[in-house]
């Protein structure tokens, strides 16, 4: 017989002070089976987070930066060997070394980890994910190009070296830090691009994961743009391809038939439609001639970080996969 699923569990937040930590708490208050016993950096009350390492809890969500997050997951290791950790930081989403150092510009400091962690795109992953100790939760923008591309490059319907994702995302998908582009007065009105050419990491990491599931390396060309709202992202992606729109897009309901967060539709996603929930919405339509557009919506906070957290430790922990999520 299996293990027992429990029916509460105890949760820890590293980092529950910036965007991400925040949505993950109110998402969690919610959770029939999950209390939110910690949270550090918060304001009421703040909790540094080396006091953390000491509260025992069954699940450790870390809102980190990249850097920090890698070292406290390694100390988290060694402290509480049997609590699962999900990291949203970009630490542990590249498999080597010299990959992270590629897209982060620095050196990782506990290498080690690579090779120990899921990669909780859930709905690609799930396999790999229940009993779990240590998941690494996929960039935002990752998550709205990867979910519709790797379908459509496993099956060999788009030109894999001819791909190109035009992201657009609301400002809090750059975090809290204090910076002159993400004031109000610069944001408010305003529309910017930004990362241009191969310089987002999420490249590496869209890349990288569709080459591990498919076993072809994409080329892309990633466009993200800044726009005057506070959360979402839109993507509009352009292929090559000799199929029709409606092969596209039975090939997108096969693979995700059943997924409760990722659902196909016939008119082009709004923002709207997805902001404050973890679905992940698409279409897909007529491009120029041999080309087609894939359009992909999210909550950069909730399907793009938190909500796919939260959905991470369900699965992991045997829950049913939508508990606390709709």
């Amino acid at each position: 017989m299996g293990a027992a699923i429990p029916n509460r569990i105890t949760v820890g937040i590293f980092g529950g002070s910036g965007y991400s930590g925040r949505e993950l708490s109110r998402w969690l208050s919610r959770h029939p089976r999950a209390r939110v016993e910690f949270s550090t950096g918060s304001a009421a009350p703040h909790i540094p987070h080396e006091d953390g390492l000491s509260r025992r809890v069954d699940v450790y969500f870390l809102c980190l930066p990249h850097v920090t997050s890698a070292a406290y997951v390694e100390k988290l290791r060694k402290a509480q060997p049997r609590s699962l950790i999900v990291d949203l930081s970009g630490d542990l989403r590249l498999r080597t070394e010299a990959s992270y150092k590629r897209w982060y510009e620095h050196d990782h400091g506990a290498p080690a980890l690579l090779a120990q962690a899921v990669f909780g795109l859930t709905e690609v992953f799930r396999a790999d994910i229940p009993g779990a100790k240590l998941i690494s939760n996929p960039g935002c923008y990752a998550t709205s190009a990867m979910l519709p591309l790797l379908p459509l490059i496993k099956d060999g319907l788009v030109d894999s070296e001819d791909i190109i994702v035009d992201a657009k995302s609301g400002a809090s998908g750059a975090g809290r830090s204090l910076r002159e582009d993400l004031l109000f007065c610069e944001v408010e009105g305003n529309f910017s691009i930004y990362s241009q050419g191969r310089r987002h990491r999420h490249i590496g990491e869209i890349e990288e994961t569709i080459e591990r599931c498919t076993g072809v390396r994409p080329v892309l060309t990633f466009s993200p743009h800044l726009l005057p709202v506070e959360r979402g992202i839109l993507s509009a992606i352009y292929v090559r391809t000799p199929r029709s729109v409606d092969e596209l897009r039975s090939a997108l309901a096969r693979y995700y038939e059943g997924a409760p967060f990722v659902r196909l539709v016939d008119s082009a996603p709004k923002l709207k439609d997805v902001n404050h929930t973890n679905l992940c919405l698409m279409s897909v339509h007529e491009g120029a001639p041999g080309r087609a557009i894939v359009v992909s919506a999210l909550d950069n906070l909730v399907k793009g970080a938190s909500g796919q957290a939260i959905q991470n430790m369900n699965v992991a922990l045997g829950f049913d996969e939508t508990e606390g999520l709709l």
